[in-house]
């Protein structure tokens, strides 16, 4: 914020502070606005034309009065909300003028003067895509300033979920964004929409895989193919791949995913064993699993259920981590495999754990009609068995993926085989 604070000064003086003259005006402009004595010598050493050392509260209290606040703090509190107004206004302007080289000047110069960056580039980007300039954008995705590398992963979530979702309402993008390495990789790669694949972003994916631009690309779309051919009934064939090649985790949990989905239940242990051996990063175990829990759910494989639930080995005193909607699927396929294997205490408190709430916008739908299956076998009266199942036929046909038939959810939890191995007493 100091750094703001010293650029919004700049503008009250409305020139750049450069030299010892520009830092008498600061200090005389002050001691004739608000009567108070800031030394020339102490802005020369903010503003980096002396040694510089950090500045008091004192300094920044006055400057803050200076621009128009009550002190440093209230400034620190209130100017995010300004400047967030200030780029809005910026923003429909710039696009409403249709001046490309201000649009990616602003994008350059903003990114280095706003702690906003983030919501004012997906307020952009989303202005762009509703007047179709699809040639700007991919301009844009091209230059240092929005490189997938330069953001947090929660960032990159952030602003692959806002920009996603708007393509569930208009889901038609120009063939030039379909060969841009980057915008594929904070958006398409990022908001994976299950809800959409046998629409749009199904469409995308073959288009993807055809254009051939990056091998972790490609191989993410076949296997959005082969996952769509999966809920669609339909062959899945096992992608091989590079295994030399360091993959996205989630990627690598779809991959293993597809090949125990086209391989026999015998082959589960192996090709688990396998998997896992490679995974050194312990830290990053449920990362690298998250796609496993959602396949086993949906394909009813206790074998590999058991094995996640061992190989996770959760601790019921985890209070944090970071990406809490993967350790939320792990609680829901806990929830399923209790309940199959009728460990009662034991799918309560997972129950008690998952959250429906906290579901990634791209897989929600996904993860709802899973539950509702789940619901539906806990109810106790036929009333709420009724509800339940015009509530799960509903979000069937708007999927419309035939795995999610009257049998899936009527016959998922008849009873099986009980597990000896995994007692509730150990867990």
């Amino acid at each position: 914020m100091i750094e703001i604070l010293k650029k919004e000064v700049e503008d009250k003086i409305k020139r750049p502070v450069r030299t010892r003259g520009d830092c008498e005006l600061i200090s005389n402009a002050i001691l004739e606005t608000l009567n108070l004595d800031i030394s020339y010598n102490t802005l020369r050493r903010l503003y980096g034309l002396a040694p510089y050392t950090k500045p008091n509260n004192k300094t920044l209290n006055t400057l803050a009065k200076f621009i128009g606040y009550k002190n440093y703090i209230h400034f620190s509190q209130t100017f995010q909300f300004k400047d967030k107004i200030d780029l809005s206004q910026i923003t429909y302007k710039a696009v409403s003028d249709g001046n490309d080289d201000f649009i990616i000047d602003l994008v350059i110069k903003t990114n280095y003067s706003s702690e906003n960056f983030i919501s004012f580039i997906t307020l952009l980007i989303r202005e762009l895509l509703h007047i179709k300039n699809y040639k700007l954008i991919d301009s844009l995705f091209k230059i240092e300033e929005l490189k997938y590398e330069n953001y947090t992963y929660s960032e990159i979530l952030d602003f692959g979920n806002s920009i996603g979702l708007l393509f569930r309402k208009k889901p038609e993008i120009d063939s030039i964004l379909l060969k841009n390495k980057n915008f594929l990789r904070c958006v398409f790669l990022t908001f994976v929409d299950y809800s959409s694949l046998n629409g749009y972003y199904g469409d995308f994916a073959e288009k993807i895989k055809e254009n051939d631009i990056d091998y972790e690309i490609s191989l993410f779309s076949s296997a959005l193919i082969e996952f769509k051919n999966f809920v669609n009934l339909n062959p899945v064939k096992d992608i091989k791949f590079n295994n030399q090649i360091k993959l996205n985790p989630i990627l690598n949990s779809r991959l293993v995913a597809l090949k125990l989905m086209s391989k026999s239940q015998s082959d589960v242990e192996h090709i688990l064993d396998k998997y896992y051996a490679k995974i050194k990063n312990k830290t990053t175990l449920i990362d690298h699993s998250y796609e496993l829990f959602i396949s086993a759910i949906i394909t009813k494989n206790v074998i590999l259920m058991k094995y996640l639930i061992e190989k996770i080995n959760f601790n019921y005193e985890t209070e944090y981590y970071y990406q809490k909607h993967h350790l939320n699927c792990y609680y829901l396929m806990c929830v399923f495999y209790y309940r199959i294997n009728v460990l009662s205490n034991l799918e309560r408190n997972f129950f008690n754990l998952f959250d429906e709430n906290i579901v990634r916008y791209s897989y929600q739908d996904f993860i709802k009609i899973l539950y509702q299956v789940y619901l539906f076998d806990k109810s106790k009266t036929e009333k709420q068995k009724v509800k339940l199942k015009e509530k799960y036929t509903l979000m069937s046909e708007k999927l419309g993926y035939p795995i999610f038939s009257d049998l899936f959810i009527f016959d998922y939890f008849k009873p099986i085989k009980f597990d000896n191995n995994l007692k509730e007493s150990n867990q």
